[in-house]
């Protein structure tokens, strides 16, 4: 018999559709069970973009207490030593609990990402993004919080076989072919990076690994590499330019 990782058991407890029940059900616990077990009892600063689903948002509209942010709670029962922050454009600040602090910033804008990154003392462990699914937002939420990213952390981005349609911006490529091309650092890209930022992403990631989703309510075949984990380089492992 297969056991369910926790990480499946507390995302359908909590209403998440990283786990295996509600709306998309990406199934992304599997990935991160493997990324995460070993963390488990760490002091880690965990920030999550993106904090609850456009469904559970109407659903819920004008009761959000009842539910409070899925994924959040499930991060701070797996990581009991944990701090969990949690960025979105709406604000869900009065659902701030015990270890979960959460902020407003706008994907689109440096200065709002920057500016949390700075007033929560940055260094995160681990940065999910979860957000709006918009190839530039995700690439400037990149470029901007990679910095803010401990040496050794992940940088998660889920969600990359879709971009909104109405929000993407002619032109840029999209997220999942960038980072298809990053390790072989593949020119022709049009992306929304600063050249520094860019340059600091290649020198600083020490493996890319992606992971698929296994969601039912999309073309299976659209699900390759929907979730793509970064890891930074450890501290003392050094710069890969000459």
């Amino acid at each position: 018999m297969t056991t369910v990782p926790q990480l499946t058991i507390l995302a359908n407890l909590y209403g998440s559709d990283k786990g295996s029940q509600h709306h998309c059900a990406h199934r992304y616990t599997d990935a991160y069970e493997q990324l995460f077990s070993t963390l488990h009892n760490k002091p880690l600063r965990l920030l999550e973009i993106g904090l609850m689903h456009g469904r559970t948002q109407h659903d819920y509209a004008g009761k959000f207490d009842q539910v409070g942010c899925p994924s959040l709670r499930m991060w701070a029962e797996y990581f009991p030593r944990a701090q969990i922050f949690g960025l979105d454009i709406v604000d869900f600040r009065a659902l701030a609990e015990d270890r979960i602090t959460i902020g407003i910033a706008n994907q689109g804008d440096r200065a709002s990402l920057e500016g949390y990154a700075v007033a929560t003392g940055g260094q995160f462990d681990i940065i999910i993004d979860d957000g709006s699914h918009a190839s530039h937002h995700q690439q400037i939420t990149l470029g901007v919080l990679f910095q803010h990213l401990s040496p050794g952390g992940l940088y998660c981005i889920e969600d990359l076989h879709y971009q909104p349609a109405d929000m993407e911006l002619p032109g840029i490529t999209p997220t999942r072919a960038f980072l298809r091309g990053l390790t072989e650092a593949r020119r022709g890209n049009r992306l929304p990076l600063l050249q520094s930022e860019l340059g600091h992403l290649i020198d600083q990631v020490e493996f890319l690994r992606f992971f698929d989703s296994q969601s039912n309510q999309w073309p299976k075949e659209s699900l390759a590499d929907a979730l793509a984990v970064l890891r930074k380089k450890p501290a003392g492992v050094g710069s890969g330019q000459s």
